[in-house]
């Protein structure tokens, strides 16, 4: 199975988020998915995971991994200053970074908006969405 990032289709920092992600994955290391996708629905269902839209799930050498630990696993497979940022990131203690992930989960809608549909990849990345 490909690594994948399960992210929220609708949400404008989300979005951002794979563009990055995309930008920055030099070794192609990742492929993604919406959490809306038919392909996110049967592939978490097999995994007995409940699809929630506050959380990024990241599904990496056969583990889920979420919310701090998708994010900080994302980066130190990025080159650059985003592997140094989860390095560092990744000394945190669990409980204050998954607070701060839960706290700007909840609010990014507010402060940042979201789309009323899943945004459709360029045909430069298609091949790496999923569904």
């Amino acid at each position: 199975m490909d690594n994948v990032i399960f992210f929220d289709g609708i949400c404008n920092v989300c979005d951002y988020t794979v563009e990055f992600v995309l930008e920055h994955d030099q070794n192609k290391v990742f492929k993604f998915s919406s959490l809306q996708s038919e392909f996110a629905s049967n592939f978490l269902k097999e995994k007995n995971v409940e699809i929630t839209m506050d959380t990024i799930i990241l599904s990496y050498e056969n583990e889920l991994y979420f919310r701090s630990d998708a994010m900080i696993l994302i980066l130190k497979n990025l080159k650059g200053f985003p592997w140094f940022l989860g390095y560092c990131i990744s000394f945190l203690p669990f409980f204050l970074r998954d607070s701060c992930y839960s706290v700007f989960s909840k609010y990014r809608y507010k402060v940042f908006g979201k789309k009323t549909i899943c945004k459709v990849p360029n045909k430069k990345h298609l091949n790496l969405f999923l569904d």
